[in-house]
């Protein structure tokens, strides 16, 4: 389920036109505590509310991996609620602090969530707001939803805490041919993270490619290394298991900073 950039922008676009026409508060592309979502909305009440864009196609697993990315972010962020919006569904569905929502649908839950907020006792106190950091961490990996923990959960925040930004293609958002932007954001690394799971051929070609650029590369892994293609099998591996990424983050904000 891959993003098309050319689509991530067109979509991002609009959430913004939405947010800038009905006078909502807003900031984009920020750092809100462990994550960086593409908005950040301030309600009147001055409660947070992150929302993240994704162009997922419909699919039976559309809805699930966007609710638990909504809950990723709403944890990570330490925000009142999170919202991501996709055009994967049909109408909003929306709870007491995260909720899934197409375009139509975006005001309404942003106001639904907002007036959860006002009125709850335990609404968090404001999370803290910082520029994005200029250097940058590629993260190299398979796009299928098993693997979202490990991007959002372990790569994004080891690097947040190195005073770095860790990008993906499907976050990144921008138009125009994909392989040329692979390429430009692996030569702006200071590191490539590269999870060799399943041994995607994307990733082996992108960590090819690295390795061409003499960039340093550390390759993570959650299925068994013994599958690994000879060339990158002999290299020093972190295994990692799906459902523990905390685990892996700690273990990857030492090894991010040797290099940034």
């Amino acid at each position: 389920m891959a993003e098309d950039p050319q689509s991530n922008v067109t979509l991002e676009a609009q959430v913004e036109q939405i947010l800038r026409d009905a006078k909502i508060s807003y900031e984009k592309e920020k750092v809100v505590g462990e994550t960086r979502p593409d908005f950040l909305v301030t309600t009147q009440n001055g409660d947070q509310i992150v929302v993240e864009v994704k162009t997922w196609g419909a699919s039976p697993d559309a809805m699930a991996r966007a609710i638990n990315q909504a809950q990723r972010y709403k944890e990570l962020s330490k925000t009142g609620a999170a919202v991501v919006v996709t055009p994967a569904v049909l109408q909003a569905l929306v709870s007491t602090v995260i909720a899934v929502t197409p375009l139509g649908g975006l005001l309404g839950t942003i106001a639904a969530l907002a007036g959860t907020l006002a009125q709850s006792k335990k609404s968090p106190k404001a999370s803290l707001v910082q520029p994005a950091p200029k250097k940058k961490v590629f993260a190299s990996m398979p796009f299928a939803q098993q693997y979202d923990d490990t991007f959002l959960v372990a790569i994004e925040p080891a690097s947040l805490s190195n005073g770095a930004i860790a990008e993906r293609v499907d976050h990144n958002g921008t138009a125009g041919p994909v392989v040329p932007q692979i390429k430009a954001m692996i030569k702006a690394a200071k590191v490539i993270v590269a999870d060799l799971s399943d041994s995607r051929p994307n990733v082996l070609h992108e960590v090819g490619y690295a390795e061409a650029i003499r960039k340093p590369i550390i390759q993570i892994c959650s299925t068994p290394t013994s599958s690994l293609p000879f060339n990158v099998r002999n290299n020093r591996t972190i295994q990692y298991a799906i459902g523990q990424t905390a685990k892996l983050k700690k273990t990857l904000e030492p090894e991010i900073a040797k290099y940034v």
